[in-house]
């Protein structure tokens, strides 16, 4: 063997030694370098979150890339809904209504076991309103026998898509910036913009499902 097939030959192994010493961030029971962050460590560690044992709590989340949804309605049961359910035959006249605060609502888009409840992520619309909106009011309502009603308040919200922005005051995995690859959708409640409406139902049902319409 020449020298020169020596000294290459003695570089491949001690290169190889390297890998089989499973250097930061090598899966070795998967075959293949697993050196960044999930999805799940990036979204966990931003403020309020409860935080990831493979990255540091992070300084801020932004969202980025916007798309601009069509905006949606969400609506809110106010108060306590108001039974006709005692056989009697008669209808009863009631107050319906309450207040609720509608806040700013953030989930992730894709199945990865993360809840953003609680979580801050900047940016967006949320950045130029406010997150929050308090709806107050009470009405008269006659509710029939046999049936039971509850006041609804139907929030618009802006609805805006993107992924997040990670930033950190130190480097995570060699970078104080990550990006989530799994994308967000924020709602945002516009205040100018609520109707109210009383949802009717028959006794013996959930008087608070929205959906329920017997």
């Amino acid at each position: 063997m020449t020298a020169r097939s020596f000294f290459i030959l003695s570089v491949l192994s001690s290169a190889f030694a390297l890998y089989t010493n499973y250097p930061r961030g090598y899966d070795a029971s998967l075959g293949a370098r697993a050196d960044s962050p999930t999805d799940q460590d990036l979204l966990n560690s931003c403020p309020g979150g409860p935080g990831s044992s493979a990255v540091e709590h992070a300084d801020k989340c932004t969202l980025v890339n916007i798309v601009n949804n069509a905006n949606t309605r969400t609506f809110t049961v106010l108060g306590d809904p108001q039974l006709n359910c005692g056989g009697a035959t008669d209808p009863v006249t009631v107050t319906l209504g309450g207040q609720q605060t509608i806040t700013e609502t953030t989930t992730v888009d894709a199945n990865i076991g993360v809840s953003l409840e609680g979580v801050t992520i900047g940016g967006g619309a949320s950045s130029s309103s406010s997150t929050a909106n308090t709806v107050s009011k009470t009405i008269s309502y006659t509710v029939p026998p046999g049936r039971q009603a509850v006041f609804v308040a139907g929030t618009a919200q802006q609805s805006q898509t993107g992924n997040v922005q990670v930033n950190y005051a130190d480097r995570q995995f060699g970078h104080f910036i990550w990006f989530t690859g799994a994308t967000v959708t924020q709602l945002t409640p516009i205040t100018s913009d609520v109707e109210f409406d009383v949802h009717e139902t028959a006794c013996g049902t959930d008087p608070r499902d929205i959906n329920n319409h017997s």
